[in-house]
Parts: C-alpha cells; structure tokens; sequence
C-alpha cells in the first residue's frame, strides 16, 4: 500500500486499489494502550497542547477538565493508530455514537481528538458505510468501520519526539494481552425479531450453573490462542460463544453457540473476500494461514441426526443437468430456512434436482432441526477439533464450519474434524454411526 501518500494524490487506479486495502487489511484498533516512555508522553502531550486544545479553542468553548480527557484519547488512539502503520496497515473503528460510548476520554474527548488531527493535516481517513449482505437469502445491514492512517506529517512528528515506527513498541503499550472476562466470552441472545431486525442481547448468566462449563472452556481455549506469537496479522483479542433464543423457556445452550471474534478485534470470520483475504492477512504460528473447510457442513450433520448413509465421495452439490452452484444456493437457503420449497422460480430447477437427490428433505420442517441446531451441533465438532489440536500444540482458529491453521498442518487439522465427528455422533449424541466428512483446502 501506498502508506505515506495522500490519497488525493494517488493516481485514480492506486486510489481505488489504496481504498480497498484500507477496507480490506485494516487493523482494529481496540483502545487499550497507552504511552509507556517520556518520549511517548512528550508525543502525546504536544499533539494535546499545539493541535487539540487550539482547535478546540478555535470552535468555541474550551473546559480545562477536557484536557485530561483528550490525553487519554489521544494516547489510546496513537498506540494502535501506530501499530497499524508499523505494519504497513490502515487502523479501522467503528464511530457511530453507539460505539463511542466506551472510548477512552469519552466520545466528545475523542471526537474533537480526531477532528483536530485531520483539520491540521496529521491523519487522513475514509468514512464508514453501511452496505447490504444477503444471508440465507435474507438482506441484512452491515457497517463498515472507519478507515484511518497517519500522515507523513505525523510520523515525521513522532521521529522528532523519538518515537519511531522501528521501535515502536519501546513507547506505547497496546493493553491487549489479558485473557477475555468471563462476562465477555459468553453472549446470549433474543430470539430474532419476524421484522429482520436484530435481536437483543440479554444480561450475562452469572448465576446459571450450566454456564460455568462453558466459560471455563472458552477460559482454556483463550488462554492458548492468545499466546504470544499464535495468531498474528490481524488484532486477535480472543474468541466468545454466542447462543440464541436465550429468552425461550426450553433454552439450555443448545442453539447457535458459534465462536466469534471479540467485538473490538477484526472479525476475520466475516472479512471482505472470506477465506481468500484470511489467508492472505492471517498467521498462524508465524506461518501463512491456510483453511480446512466442511464441504456442506449442515447437510452432512443433518445426515448423520437423522440417521441417514452421507456419500463423502463425491460432491455434495452435484446433480445432472444443474449448475452445482444453484443447487449449493438452494441447499443453503433451504437448510437456513427449515424450508425446502423456499427459492422462488430462480431456484426452481435446482430445488426439484436437490430434492431428487435427497429426497427427505421434502419433510425438512417436520424434523424440528432448524439452523441454530444444525450450527450449535457444528460448533460442538469444531470445539472437539480444537482441542485435539490444542492438545498437540498447534494453533487455529475457528471459522464456523472450518479452521484456519498453519501452512503445512492442513492434513492434521482434516484429522482432528474426521475424529470429531466420530466422537460427537457416537459419544456425545450416542449414535450408531457417524457422517464422514468432505473436507477442503488450498493444495
């Protein structure tokens, strides 16, 4: 990326390019550092001193307690803002008030921080949108963050208060190396309004005791991913488990309960460009990421829940006569759904090929299985999977129906699935038998 150029004077194909890497690679910025040497503190002092108290002077009223407050902004905002470029990356935030609320030195702090430094040419920044993501054939309203990076000028500033992008990390700390709280790893959530509007997450369970096992576990699985050195390339804070329909009388930690990033880390699992970009920005061990997929993830456990023989020989989405990415959509809308007959005329063909071949789903809404079963059962094989893994010493991370680990360990990572699914269906669930997965990666 071009890290130092304004983006007003790139030409309009590296704009273009610049903008998507800073969408793209950008690093979140989780607010918790801070200055560490005199030098650091002497940065952070000037900028408060000579930008943010004139500008704030120039637009109005300026209150002495504010002062303290754009200190602490300040030195949050630089130790990651820094960090990024150190790499070569944009930083990203999301600066809605929602999530401004909790910044340190306060959103209004904050605000005029960051306005002053782009009025006097220190920081350049793209603004963050709102965009549409159909899932299982439903739109839903995502936001992308606001991209920022320092300007020549300011790192030329930083030099001259002995802080160096080379040494960064003598002067600011990043205050990300504590194992998540246990409030922090488990989230419940409503059940999803019929309006498609999102549900409302409900106060933590502090006093549920079929919580504790759960927590306990996300303890030892954080601990582990967290170690210096296991995941690097993006900001990593740790991992939480989310259930759904928690406000229902029959709940018991049976729905949902994927694994997800922590909310002020980058969310890899939903990153622009999937598992190309992931593999790209992500390391493993020090090593390039590579990513173990389940090739029709939900239709090869529905097999094995109903009891029914899964051919893990061929492809799962092939029928005669159909393209095998419509009859993948339909599958998909159709297991996110409970529905078979969803799909409109588009997918008319693929329905009636898709049915030909698995002839059971015509009764799909009859099984009572519906998405968050077939998700909380994946997230019960890929947390057995990594603990075979953690029991090896390899690094992971989960990607709802896949891992990601390091270039070279791809093969050990499709055994710890296969051995997963055994165990599950036959331990766990007491079954008979067990579907064999179909499992995929980049060769």
């Amino acid at each position: 990326m071009h890290l130092h150029t304004p983006l007003s004077e790139l030409a309009e194909e590296d704009r273009q390019s610049d903008r998507r890497d800073a969408r793209t690679y950008s690093l979140a910025m989780p607010l918790k550092g801070g200055v560490k040497s005199p030098q650091a503190a002497s940065l952070v002092a000037w900028i408060v001193d000579q930008i943010v108290v004139p500008f704030q002077k120039s637009q109005g009223q300026l209150r002495p307690t504010m002062v303290p407050k754009y200190r602490a902004a300040t030195e949050a905002f630089l130790a990651d803002l820094l960090t990024a470029a150190r790499a070569g990356k944009w930083s990203k935030l999301a600066t809605d008030n929602n999530h401004l609320v909790a910044v340190p030195g306060g959103k209004t702090a904050f605000t005029t921080m960051r306005k002053a430094l782009g009025a006097a040419g220190y920081l350049e920044e793209l603004p963050g949108y709102y965009y549409t993501e159909t899932v299982f054939g439903r739109a839903k309203r995502r936001a992308a963050r606001t991209s920022f990076r320092p300007s020549a000028k300011l790192l030329a500033l930083a030099e001259e208060h002995g802080v160096g992008l080379g040494d960064f990390t003598t002067h600011f700390t990043l205050g990300r190396d504590a194992v998540p709280a246990p409030a922090e790893v488990l989230q419940l959530v409503a059940t999803k309004p019929e309006d498609g509007s999102e549900a409302k997450r409900l106060p933590f369970p502090a006093d549920d005791p079929r919580a504790q096992p759960i927590i306990e576990a996300m303890e030892r699985l954080n601990a582990y991913l967290m170690a210096e050195g296991r995941v690097t390339g993006i900001v990593f804070t740790g991992l939480r488990r989310s259930y759904s329909n928690a406000d229902q009388e029959a709940f018991d930690y049976q729905w949902h309960g994927r694994f997800y990033s922590m909310p002020e880390a980058d969310p890899y699992e939903r990153m622009v460009g999937g598992k190309e970009t992931r593999q790209g920005a992500i390391r493993i061990d020090g090593k390039l990421a590579r990513e173990v997929d389940i090739s029709a993830s939900h239709l090869t456990i529905l097999h094995g829940l109903l009891g029914l023989p899964f051919d893990p020989s061929g492809d799962p989405y092939a029928v005669p006569r159909v393209d095998r990415e419509w009859v993948k959509q339909w599958l998909v809308l159709a297991l996110g759904s409970s529905g078979a007959a969803n799909g409109g005329n588009r997918l008319k063909k693929a329905k009636e090929a898709g049915l030909e071949r698995y002839p059971f789903l015509r009764q799909l809404w009859r099984y009572g299985i519906g998405p968050l079963d077939l998700q909380w059962h994946e997230a019960e094989i890929m947390r057995l999977a990594m603990e075979d893994l953690m029991e090896r010493g390899l690094g992971f991370l989960p990607v709802h129906d896949a891992l990601l680990v390091a270039q070279g360990n791809e093969e050990v990572a499709a055994e710890a699935i296969r051995s997963a699914f055994g165990r599950y269906f036959m331990e766990s669930l007491g079954m008979e038998a067990a579907p064999v997965p179909i499992l995929k990666w980049d060769r």
